[in-house]
């Protein structure tokens, strides 16, 4: 039998899972009033003493029908005290309606001073917001009457809420501002220090003033004046367009209800112009960054296609009429090339998400950057820091010839957004490195596209997409393309387009050595195409070489598309193999076949191979891993007396098994 301390500890675990922090309590079984709870619960005393010391909200909690939303004690450990936190933070979590979480609208008013919003974000019925804070909902809905039999609700909350604060001694007051009183008053706020004028004066010089004072519920980015390392955009490329793109109609988003990458309608979405809005973060050791990206998808002379990426340096300031984000620069603004966009947007910035590729660029000479600068049309895919930081490449990194070359491998000659990619239906294109090429994937989720890409056999997943420069289109991606860093196995296992092979080599057990880092290892792997290709052209043997009980066939013919040796054979090794032998067929000692010939032809349209009178185009060639090379094949190795006689000698393999078993079933039923 359980001791009780075991299953509370148990019950203590479950409650730390369901409310996802180490706040561990629970009100079940609790019949006090919500002053006395929060008096009592140790989790929550910090909330109960703030509000204790402000006599406003100590009467209203005591007198009135109120809904109180309560940080746990964690929740203050995360935020710096401020001289202030007494005056504005406990009438900011009360409201003076009793309210239970299925009652809640998209906002209630609070009780601090001019009764500021409240806004309300239901991503389901148990994931709902308060502003930035997440509802724990295994401790929301507590209700108890008060001494004077008023109705009151808890609701306890992972994050303390930050109301919109003054300035220490402002000589004016300001309650409950909309987004362009916000601004207009600016000066007069706590914004830790950061100006919004030039944008003001945009908004003022034209006549911009009604889009930031509109009813209902916004977001609005407003940029600063200036922040450090970060180009200063000149003041009238901010146009009518511009200030538009910087508001969000209808949707109140704060960055933690909010997906990442999904794409909002900007105010600037109209029938000739489609702006779109989007947010992110990046993690880098115990810095988070947010950032805000507009994403022009259909332009004008004007205003080009492709994204722009500011920095929220403020977040989550609630306003009247939605939420407010101060941004590091005004979004939609295409003022650089890819060459500046590098240099001015991140070369100083140790944090930025460019700077190591930056690093690696100035090592290899610097040269690359004035090759994208010559460019009038390019799509550069730039690895991010993490890339760079990758354990296993950097032997690599000490080689600065090969850096090089392998940046272009990164670069392609002409501007390619992921629309373009996905409406052009490129599943490949040439880099600036001869015969290497890079292939696409596009993979759709909802209202979400991510891009894979795959170059030198390495596969890599675009983080931020779509980046404008004036020359040309940035996508940064999170690996460094043409240095190996996946046995074979794992390349089969994380390629996009090799399912069915990977699949085949698990179930026949030939993947289980295509790990093994002190063999060579050289793979004619059939894409998924090839194998679509073979289920139309015989649909009986492909069904067959899925099944489990071929998976011995399987294995046998994959074993004719493998070899394994002391070397690996790149396309050109074979071609130049073929050329000494007078374009006569090389000899290929795969595991299978051990005399094996092929033909090699090169040309304009990449490698083929000539197997039993079939020419077979490479489709991928010289995909490099760490123990080995796989070429990419557009057709499987295969004869139809493969399956008919192996699958006759399985069949009466099966046959003969079942007629020993019956056999021994009569002799021990009549003995």
């Amino acid at each position: 039998m359980k001791s009780s301390t075991t299953t509370g500890f148990a019950s203590a675990v479950l409650l730390v899972l369901l409310c996802g922090s180490t706040v561990a309590f629970s009100l079940n079984g609790n019949y006090k009033t919500i002053i006395d709870t929060l008096a009592w619960t140790g989790d929550l005393s910090e909330i109960y003493s703030i509000i204790e010391r402000n006599q406003i909200a100590n009467t209203t909690i005591h007198l009135r029908s109120v809904t109180v939303f309560a940080p746990h004690n964690e929740a203050f450990l995360k935020i710096t005290k401020q001289d202030s936190d007494d005056e504005y933070l406990p009438c900011y979590h009360i409201t003076n309606v009793p309210m239970k979480l299925e009652q809640l609208g998209k906002s209630v008013f609070s009780e601090l001073d001019g009764n500021p919003p409240i806004w309300i974000t239901k991503k389901s019925p148990e994931e709902i917001y308060v502003n930035q804070a997440k509802v724990v909902y295994n401790l929301a809905n507590y209700e108890h009457n008060n001494t004077f039999g008023k109705p009151q609700v808890l609701h306890v909350i992972d994050q303390v809420l930050q109301p919109l604060r003054m300035k220490k001694n402002s000589p004016q007051n300001v309650y409950n501002p909309n987004a362009w009183e916000f601004m207009e008053n600016a000066e007069y706020l706590d914004l830790d220090s950061y100006h919004t004028n030039t944008f003001l004066q945009r908004v003022q010089n034209l006549d911009k003033k009604s889009v930031f004072s509109n009813q209902g519920g916004h977001t609005f980015f407003i940029p600063v004046d200036e922040v450090a390392n970060y180009p200063k955009v000149k003041p009238e490329k901010i146009d009518v367009k511009v200030i538009d793109a910087h508001i969000v109609p209808d949707n109140v988003l704060f960055l933690g209800p909010t997906n990442e990458e999904e794409q909002f309608k900007t105010l600037a979405f109209t029938d000739m112009l489609k702006v779109f809005t989007s947010l992110s973060k990046a993690v880098e050791g115990d810095k988070t960054k947010y950032y805000v990206s507009s994403d022009t998808v259909v332009g004008d002379d004007v205003h080009p296609t492709g994204a722009v990426v500011a920095e929220i340096v403020k977040a989550n300031i609630p306003v009247r009429n939605g939420v407010v984000h101060l941004i590091s620069r005004p979004l939609m603004i295409v003022d650089n090339n890819v060459k500046q966009f590098i240099e001015q947007s991140y070369k100083d910035r140790e944090d930025s998400v460019l700077h190591r590729f930056y690093e690696e660029i100035m090592n290899s000479g610097g040269d690359f950057l004035e090759k994208l600068t010559a460019m009038p049309n390019v799509t550069l895919f730039a690895p991010s820091n993490a890339a760079f930081n990758d354990q296993s490449i950097q032997p690599y990194l000490l080689n600065r010839t090969y850096i090089r070359s392998l940046l272009d491998l990164h670069i392609v000659n002409r501007r390619l957004s992921i629309d373009d990619i996905v409406a052009e239906s490129i599943d490949k294109v040439q880099t600036e490195v001869p015969r290497k090429d890079l292939f696409f994937n596009v993979v759709t989720s909802g209202k979400n596209r991510t891009l894979t890409l795959e170059g030198g056999g390495v596969n890599a997943t675009v983080v931020q997409a779509n980046l404008a420069a004036t020359n040309g289109i940035i996508h940064i991606i999170d690996h460094v393309l043409g240095i190996p860093s996946s046995t074979v196995d794992r390349k089969l296992a994380t390629d996009p387009t090799l399912n069915e092979t990977n699949y085949l080599g698990q179930v026949s057990s030939l993947n289980d050595q295509l790990g093994d880092v002190q063999k060579r290892f050289t793979y004619f792997v059939p894409r998924d195409f090839a194998w679509k290709r073979l289920a139309i052209d015989n649909p009986s043997a492909y069904k067959k070489l899925f099944m489990p009980e071929y998976s011995n066939i399987a294995r046998q013919i994959l074993e004719r598309h493998l070899i394994i040796a002391d070397k690996v054979f790149t396309m050109d090794d074979l071609r130049k193999e073929a050329n000494n032998n007078y374009n006569l067929s090389v000899h290929l000692p795969t595991v299978r076949d051990v005399s094996m010939y092929i033909k090699i032809k090169d040309s304009v349209e990449g490698y083929s191979i000539e197997w039993r009178n079939e020419w077979i185009h490479v489709h991928r060639s010289d995909v490099r891993c760490t123990n080995g090379i796989i070429h990419v094949i557009d057709k499987v190795l295969i004869d139809e007396s493969d399956v008919e006689v192996n699958g006759a000698i399985a069949t009466k393999s099966i046959t003969a098994l079942v007629l020993v078993l019956a056999q021994y079933l009569v002799f021990y039923y009549f003995n």
